[in-house]
């Protein structure tokens, strides 16, 4: 279902872009994959340690119009706790913003958004039962991209999620395709 979901989003996203971009408004602008470390922030369900450090993946699809960025971001996160177990979260956000030009070969990104926060726990004391929950978040991103080539660039990207379940952040490497 999740598969089927996202290839609707970007196939809606393709004919928006053949559509508007002859009225120079709509313009698919890039896509990125994220590789880092993550962490919890504070712990709000009781379910969780704060000693926690993971691995992070996120994929981003980037639209422009006009001078405003809006992206469709998909993170995906896997922690190993030693006391409580495995645990991970997964976030589909849509998000807001800004590209400012540093100059020609480096230019940073802000957004801010809204999304779908999954977060889940296997237990090892309660014979490794998994609770699961799910709520809104509110992402926060940054990405300082150093451009190698035109259409191609590597950076750091600082995320942040804040939502009522547990608040999380990672730091990732960045690359970047313009199209």
């Amino acid at each position: 279902m999740k598969k089927m979901t996202l290839s609707i989003i970007i196939i809606t996203l393709f004919y928006f872009n053949s559509t508007l971009a002859q009225e120079n408004k709509l313009q698919l602008k890039s896509t990125s994959l994220g590789i880092g470390l993550s962490g919890l922030s504070s712990d709000n369900t009781g379910i969780s340690d704060t000693s926690t450090a993971g691995f992070t993946v996120n994929l981003d699809l980037s639209v422009n119009l006009n001078k405003n960025i809006f992206s469709l971001y998909l993170n995906k996160d896997f922690k190993f706790n030693l006391y409580d177990g495995r645990e991970h979260y997964n976030q589909l956000n849509a998000t807001y913003g800004r590209e400012f030009e540093l100059n020609d070969w480096l230019k940073l990104e802000g957004h801010l958004g809204l999304g779908y926060f999954n977060y889940s726990v296997k237990n090892s004391s309660t014979d490794f039962n998994t609770n699961r929950e799910s709520t809104i978040g509110f992402p926060l991103r940054v990405k300082l991209i150093f451009y190698t080539k035109k259409n191609f660039g590597i950076g750091i990207n600082p995320n942040l999620n804040l939502n009522s379940l547990v608040n999380t952040y990672s730091v990732n490497i960045v690359f970047q395709h313009n199209f």
